[in-house]
């Protein structure tokens, strides 16, 4: 879901300079030769720009190569660019400046990848046109020594190669920030467990593919029995500790592809893929036993859960609808005594 939403907007970013940059060729093409004198092949080399641009926009608009837009982007910018490039100078051209930039905007707008094969590009053509700079036209009349051409395609080359290496690791240092933010975003600060946030998005996914693949999927609800007792006479520190040591229980006695969060308070919530009612059973009858033959915090409390159970009904059910059953499950095994687990109807 969220790499779908990723995708729309780096589309709709694409589109819209895309479309900029049509309006601005066309309003250069329309006013330049009002403001300049420059050779007829400018405006040729314009129309090319354009119907470039304008096969790109239908690309992008389409969607023909959605997995590719961002390179086709950045490779026609490239393209776009190369004409003045070589006809300014080459490495002497005042163009030539923007180019150290290009690997780090494409390490933005695409990733590493796209920043490495657009600096090897870029590598590739100063270096040719340093090598070869003898040979390339300068409509500005001015005049380079070999040396200085050298000199320039070196600096350019290093600053290229640079921007690379920085583009990389921004990238790098964005992903873990990225990533930071939202595992921050979806864990419990105090567990470290999912939150509800995390949760839902979880929950969800199973529920699709429970949809999808035809196949069962249960649900149990867990409360430490008698807990506001624990803050009550040892204050909220060591309940604190006492959730946290719970939590670890219980995320370790689980199976790999289960996946548990912190519901509230001293509740928690475990989703079980591919699990009939009756594993449920089983597995949390294991967790209440494991639960009772463990001492928590340095005061070595004994405490216990009662669990309440349901599994995935497909006509109509939903989240809330299992969540609300585990939850009526879970006080009708309270007012059975606790320490229990009890199944929905």
């Amino acid at each position: 879901m969220q790499d779908n939403i990723q995708h729309q907007l780096s589309h709709k970013l694409i589109l819209r300079i895309v479309e900029l940059s049509i309006f601005t060729l066309l309003i250069d093409l329309t006013l330049r030769p009002l403001l300049v004198t420059l050779p007829i092949y400018f405006t040729w080399i314009g129309l090319l720009d354009l119907a470039i641009v304008t096969s790109l926009y239908i690309v992008v608009r389409f969607n023909i190569f959605p997995a590719s837009e961002i390179m086709l982007s950045l490779v026609v910018a490239i393209i776009i660019i190369i004409p003045s490039f070589a006809l300014s100078g080459g490495v002497n051209s005042q163009v030539a400046y923007l180019l150290p930039l290009y690997p780090v905007m494409a390490a933005l707008i695409g990733g590493y990848r796209e920043s490495l094969i657009i600096t090897i590009i870029l590598t590739i053509g100063v270096i040719l046109s340093t090598v070869f700079s003898q040979h390339i036209t300068d409509i500005t009349g001015a005049i380079y020594s070999d040396q200085k051409s050298i000199d320039r395609g070196f600096w350019l080359t290093t600053s290229i190669i640079f921007s690379g290496v920085f583009g990389r690791f921004f990238l790098k240092r964005y992903t873990e920030l990225t990533q930071q933010l939202k595992n921050e975003n979806i864990q419990d600060p105090l567990t470290g467990l999912f939150n509800r946030r995390g949760l839902n998005l979880h929950f969800t996914k199973e529920l699709d593919s429970a949809d999808t693949t035809s196949s069962p999927l249960s649900l149990i609800l867990i409360d430490i029995d008698y807990f506001k007792k624990i803050n009550d006479m040892y204050g909220h520190d060591i309940g604190d500790v006492c959730l946290i040591e719970i939590a670890n229980t219980l995320s370790q006695a689980i199976r790999k592809n289960d996946i548990i969060a912190r519901f509230g308070g001293e509740e928690f919530i475990i989703i079980l893929p591919n699990t009939p009612k009756n594993e449920t059973v089983a597995i949390a009858e294991k967790l209440k036993v494991l639960i009772s033959n463990q001492k928590f915090s340095s005061f070595n409390l004994s405490l216990t859960i009662t669990q309440g159970l349901t599994e995935y009904n497909k006509n109509n059910d939903n989240a809330l609808k299992m969540i609300k059953r585990a939850d009526k499950a879970l006080y009708k095994g309270k007012d059975k005594g606790r320490n229990c687990v009890e199944q929905s109807e």
